[in-house]
């Protein structure tokens, strides 16, 4: 039916990609996307990208969010093996030497300025992008072996022999030591991009308007989150320790006690908020990340006399508004509610309080099991249990609805 809806009058704008790929509303969601994405990535590796300074000293490989680790394994062994003094990328670059969020500055960076270049790619024509791409590969090609074939063809031509380029390391005729260095650059590049892959990744999909490109990226960072909690394990690091060094048990696991509520005024513990922080940037770079694309595809699937009448334009810039008011109200609620799930148990306690003070009360006051991990886990089930039987009793869609239609008479007659 909508084919034969007439165009009524001709608006300012219209619902074609080129003009809403710069619409403010959609710029925001994808900005706001990049800046929990990078936010995210940042938090994780303050949480989960840490290991033991023992470990760290004894010359060991830990399996951290931290490339940093990595580049010096790799330094240490072409310095001792290899004939090179150092990498060849600087270590402002990679973020070597640095300390905290410093090792990943420049890193993001590059990573923003690939992912740019890829979505610029792939919004030119097919011939185009075929001529860039070929190009690319050649400079890549270029770069690696270019001066060894160089070297060796003219080595030849001087010498009028025909001569392999492997000899022996001292010998004039060894051509092949000129690919270490363009070699030792791509590996640092690609150990980079590797740990980087989640922020890569998710660019990509963001400015490139790709929801497989952004479950990938969450999918590397959820593989890492359940690596993490599989070599942290009590027994897994009991076993690694006794493996390597008693002193240096590699990753630094989290508590088995999550500690007193510290923050936001006594409402949560700072190592809570920290887990709490992961989950909600997770969910708001998933939750915007694919509205971009979900409301981006419902434009272009529009007939092409809807795309420039105003009404549809009308509706299409309110659905976005709706969804933005949605998304920040959703997540402060499912934010707040979680932290008032985790103090739940408090509550237990202080109810327990309240109805005396037998042997059975006592007990559950001075009880360790509510304090501990899986107790805060099981009263945190109890409460959203509670809040979503809640549903039930109380009609939150009429609730809602009657908040927003108040809301709009109030902006439509102020």
């Amino acid at each position: 039916m909508a084919d034969d809806v007439a165009q009524q009058e001709e608006g300012i704008t219209s619902l074609h990609l080129r003009i809403l790929r710069k619409e403010w509303r959609v710029v925001c969601l994808q900005l706001v996307a990049s800046l929990a994405l990078i936010w995210l990535f940042l938090t994780m590796t303050r949480v989960f990208g840490s290991c033991h300074p023992d470990y760290v000293a004894s010359g060991s490989w830990c399996p951290a969010l931290d490339h940093t680790l990595t580049l010096g394994e790799i330094e240490a062994t072409l310095t001792e093996g290899g004939g090179m003094d150092e990498l060849p990328l600087p270590n402002w670059v990679t973020g070597q030497g640095n300390q905290g969020d410093g090792r990943y500055y420049v890193p993001i960076l590059l990573s923003i300025a690939i992912a740019g270049a890829w979505v610029a790619l792939n919004f030119q024509p097919p011939a185009r992008r075929r001529k860039i791409t070929l190009g690319l590969l050649g400079a890549m090609i270029l770069f690696l072996a270019g001066m060894f074939l160089l070297t060796w063809t003219f080595g030849m031509i001087v010498n009028f022999d025909l001569y392999l380029p492997f000899g022996n390391a001292d010998d004039s005729m060894n051509h092949a030591n000129h690919l270490v260095w363009p070699l030792s650059v791509y590996i640092q590049l690609l150990i980079l991009l590797l740990f980087l892959a989640p922020v890569l990744f998710g660019l990509m999909g963001i400015w490139g308007l790709s929801k497989r490109m952004i479950n990938w990226s969450m999918a590397y960072m959820l593989i890492f989150l359940g690596i993490y909690a599989l070599l942290s394990y009590e027994g897994v690091v009991s076993q690694l320790s006794s493996a390597s060094n008693p002193n240096a048990p590699g990753l630094n696991p989290l508590p088995t006690q999550i500690g007193e509520a510290d923050t936001l005024g006594g409402l949560i513990s700072g190592q809570v908020w920290e887990l709490l922080l992961v989950a909600i940037l997770l969910m708001i770079f998933s939750e915007t990340a694919h509205a971009t694309i979900r409301f981006l595809e419902y434009a272009f699937r529009l007939p092409e006399s809807c795309k420039k009448d105003p009404e549809y334009v009308r509706q299409f810039q309110s659905i976005l508004n709706t969804h933005m008011q949605h998304t920040v109200v959703v997540i402060f609620a499912v934010m707040f509610v979680t932290m008032l799930a985790l103090k739940f148990d408090d509550l237990i306690i202080d109810v327990v309080g309240w109805t005396g003070s037998g042997q059975w009360s006592g007990q559950v006051k001075e009880s360790l099991e509510l304090r501990l991990t899986y107790g805060k886990v099981i009263s945190a089930m109890l409460f959203l249990t509670f809040v979503a039987g809640l549903r039930y009793v109380v009609p939150w869609q009429r609730v809602s609805g009657l908040i927003e239609s108040a809301l709009n008479r109030g902006k439509t007659n102020p």
